[in-house]
C-alpha cells in the first residue's frame, strides 16, 4: 500500500493488532544474522527485486528469489517503507525509510537516492503534513511481538 502518511500506516497497524517496525527489527528481518548486504545475499541479483524495469509498484511476492533470511518479501527496492522510528531534532520531525524504491529521479538533486538499496541503508524523511507525507514510492509493513510464553 502506497500514498499513506506515518501515521495511517500506525492506524493500519493498530486496526490489524500489530505495529510498524523499529528501524532496528527491519534491518534485522532484511539482513538476517549473518551481516548479508541484501536479502538474498551480498550483490544485486537479477529476479531479487523490483529494479524499476517494471515502470510501477509490484505485487508483494513478484521476487519470491528476493525473500529475507527472516523469510519477509519486498524488503529491498519495490518502495520506502516506513518505521516506527520517528525523531525529532527540536525544530524538525522526521522519520527513517528503509528498503529504496523502484522509483530513480533523472535530473534533479531534489529527491532522495532512488532504486535499490542494501539492507543496511536508511535515509531521513522529513515529515511536513500528512498531504506532503503521502507518495507512490513509499509503503508500509506490519509486525507482531512474538509472544515468550508459546513454545
Amino acid at each position: 500500500m502506497v500514498y499513506v502518511d506515518l501515521d495511517d500506516a500506525r492506524a493500519y497497524a493498530r486496526w490489524a493488532g500489530k505495529r510498524l517496525p523499529t528501524e532496528e527489527e527491519w534491518q534485522y528481518a532484511a539482513q538476517g544474522g549473518d551481516g548479508r548486504r541484501y536479502p538474498w545475499g551480498d550483490a544485486p541479483q537479477p529476479d531479487c527485486a523490483n529494479d524499476g524495469k517494471s515502470g510501477g509498484t509490484t505485487p508483494v511476492k513478484a521476487f519470491p528469489r528476493g525473500r529475507s533470511p527472516s523469510g519477509c518479501y519486498d524488503m529491498c527496492g519495490n518502495v520506502w517503507q516506513w518505521t516506527e522510528s520517528e525523531r525529532s531534532d527540536g525544530r524538525t520531525r522526521f522519520c527513517i525509510i528503509r528498503g529504496g524504491s523502484y522509483f530513480t529521479a533523472r535530473g534533479s538533486n531534489w529527491y532522495v537516492d532512488g532504486g535499490l538499496r542494501p539492507a543496511n541503508f536508511a535515509t531521513k524523511f522529513l515529515l511536513c503534513c500528512p498531504s506532503l507525507d503521502r507518495c507512490g514510492t513509499i509503503g508500509f509493513r506490519c509486525v507482531v511481538d512474538l509472544d515468550d510464553s508459546r513454545p
